[in-house]
């Protein structure tokens, strides 16, 4: 029975951390706060994208967009983050909806832009520029 459970255990933590290894593989900070914490001393929004263990939608988005050149040449205006959408956060940011991306505006701590879903290169580089347009509105 000890094994069983130290089994289950085992199991259990390595699914759990599929967030953690996704942040760390495209180089993203795995915590709200620490994100938040960056954002601020850096002057820059921060991307928070929310995923689900398990969704094949969050790993597409994590492979095929997330990992593209272009958008990580884009994002480097950010301060990018990627956690479980069970991670410690804020409430306002919990949703049944995965994969998810809030543009946070980290003085406020609220979204300036979101959206929900997949999306392909073509279509983060739009949410990109609009976000960043949301966000050169407030720092004027």
């Amino acid at each position: 029975m000890k094994k069983v459970l130290v089994f289950m255990l085992l199991a259990l933590s390595l699914y759990a951390n599929e967030a953690s290894v996704a942040a760390k593989k495209l180089g993203y900070i795995n915590s709200f706060d620490e994100g938040i914490a960056k954002a601020k001393k850096e002057h820059k929004m921060m991307m928070l994208v929310l995923v689900r263990d398990g969704c094949p939608w969050c790993k597409r988005l994590e492979n095929d967009t997330l990992s593209d050149s272009f958008i990580t040449d884009e994002t480097k205006n950010f301060v990018n983050v990627l956690i479980d959408r069970n991670a410690k956060m804020p409430d306002y940011y919990r949703t049944p909806i995965v994969p998810v991306v809030y543009f946070v505006n980290p003085n406020t701590k609220e979204s300036m832009f979101e959206t929900a879903g997949y999306r392909d290169v073509r279509e983060f580089l739009d949410d990109i520029e609009s976000a960043q347009h949301e966000y050169n509105k407030i720092k004027k």
